[in-house]
């Protein structure tokens, strides 16, 4: 798997600057891809892997690192907790104090990451930072209790900005704490958990944040228009979803309630049926698409393969097949609707 992966991202042959920037884009895209997996993991720290990239990335500028070592240090930020697909969910989203031998299975995530994505990337700095990104700069941490600068510098530097976010996003048990507080733990950590010049350009960035806009935001409400012109199905997609938190399912059952929905509601994906009396579900989906950037996925009964190729030739995003099955729905609602941050 690790050796398929390498080979996407490092042994294309780019014959032009057009074809190294779409390449260059797609790596990014995986990337990112992997990231929110792994973070799809913990349901209370959405984004967190994103956040911790921005933050390593913005630290990067202002140690004057070039462009390719920024883009090295985004991708470590993007990827440092990789290893966390070896940690059991429940560990993960535990709502109390962890047991010495659930925090065990924590640690390892580190390892895992670092074992996971040696042979995934040629510079070997990204696997180093999701391996030493938990080691202290006084020799405290794990899993190596490395100190000082023996521990990579690129660790150094997501370490600090993985606190940062841990500290200022909600966790299983407790609120992203006060500003403040993190400022002060911070200035706490200098020269013990941090290397203390990279403690003090996150306390830079802290001081210059007067909004506090470097957070994890509350989650917000996402509107998943269903639009079939028969009730039943509405309210079937309505009870599939209805366990699924911060979705909203919203009924339409013609075109042109579809467009007076899209006007009055900000939507973030429409289930479209594809088979209606007034229009037909691919002519109505590119009126939308004229209009609105918005994840579609067709809904129908219709297995044939002219459908399935039309699907792909018009880029729908997705499609779902009748009879419904719940599982299905929820996993494709889920999967489109948490790449939506990764855009």
């Amino acid at each position: 798997m690790n050796n398929i992966i390498s080979k996407m991202l490092n042994n294309f042959q780019c014959n032009d600057e057009e074809s190294r920037t779409r390449l260059n884009q797609m790596n990014t895209n995986i990337i990112r891809a992997l990231a929110y997996t792994i973070d799809a993991k913990d349901r209370y720290t959405s984004g967190h892997s994103q956040r911790v990239a921005d933050y390593s990335l913005a630290i990067a500028k202002r140690m004057g690192k070039s462009e390719d070592e920024q883009k090295i240090i985004y991708y470590a930020g993007l990827l440092h907790d990789v290893g966390k697909i070896r940690v059991p969910e429940e560990v993960i989203n535990k709502p109390g104090k962890l047991t010495e031998e659930e925090f065990d299975q924590i640690r390892i995530h580190t390892v895992c990451g670092y074992h996971i994505l040696k042979d995934i990337h040629e510079d070997d700095r990204i696997a180093y930072a999701a391996k030493f990104h938990h080691e202290r700069y006084d020799g405290t941490g794990y899993p190596n209790g490395l100190e000082g600068e023996n521990i990579p510098e690129i660790a150094r530097i997501i370490g600090v900005a993985d606190a940062y976010d841990a500290m200022a996003s909600n966790r299983s048990y407790r609120k992203a704490l006060p500003q403040e507080v993190v400022r002060s733990e911070i200035v706490k950590g200098r020269g013990k958990q941090f290397d203390a010049d990279i403690a003090d350009i996150m306390l830079q960035m802290i001081d210059e944040d007067s909004s506090y806009s470097m957070r994890q935001t509350d989650n917000t409400m996402k509107n998943v228009l269903v639009v079939d012109d028969e009730i039943m199905n509405i309210r079937m997609a309505e009870h599939i979803l209805k366990d699924v938190p911060d979705i909203c399912v919203i009924g339409a059952k013609t075109k042109d309630e579809t467009f007076r929905v899209l006007e009055e509601n900000e939507i973030h994906l429409i289930l479209l049926d594809l088979k209606m009396p007034d229009i037909d579900g691919f002519d109505l989906y590119k009126l939308i698409r004229e209009k609105y950037d918005i994840p579609v996925v067709i809904v129908t009964a219709d297995k044939g393969i002219e459908t399935i190729q039309k699907i792909s030739e018009l880029g729908i995003d997705d499609y779902l097949t009748k009879p419904l099955h719940p599982f299905v729905v929820k996993e494709t609602v889920h999967g489109i609707i948490n790449s939506l941050g990764s855009m």
